[in-house]
């Protein structure tokens, strides 16, 4: 089993069949995507991240990648890399015990704290947004 729930390469997972796999968490994921669409203006790409991971909306920019989001059975999966002062950061953050627990959890690698945020709540979705602030500051909306 993956981190996500569609790992056959050759499905790729239309957005009915996603929505179907949240069930009621849906609102969650379409939260969190609207946050990333409005503070961050990139589109995610549903992309295939091998076996191990599974098919994913992935959220990068210029090389980057901001999260990447893992839909299975009544939850998600937010992944986020950070960097050490961006976890150090985060962990001065009032956060919920999911979140805490996740950062506290994860080893500091050479090339960040890769966390795997189970997001089952409103909390969580709130805590991930406050964690994705920390990697990267919101754009600022164009004036028209």
């Amino acid at each position: 089993m993956g981190i996500g729930i569609f790992c056959e390469k050759d499905h790729q997972p239309t957005t009915q069949e996603i929505f179907n796999s949240l069930g009621s968490k849906q609102p969650l994921w379409e939260r969190l995507t609207q946050f990333i669409s409005d503070n961050y203006q990139m589109p995610g790409l549903l992309s295939f991240g091998g076996k191990k991971y599974g098919w994913n909306l992935w959220y990068r920019k210029s090389g980057k990648t901001l999260v990447t989001l893992y839909p299975n059975e009544e939850y998600f999966i937010a992944q986020i890399v950070l960097g050490n002062d961006q976890a150090q950061q985060a962990l001065n953050l009032k956060l919920g015990r999911n979140v805490r627990r996740a950062i506290e959890d994860t080893p500091q690698l050479h090339d960040g704290r890769w966390l795997f945020v189970k997001v089952r709540s409103k909390k969580d979705v709130k805590d991930v947004e406050q964690l994705l602030q920390v990697k990267k500051q919101p754009q600022r909306q164009k004036m028209e």
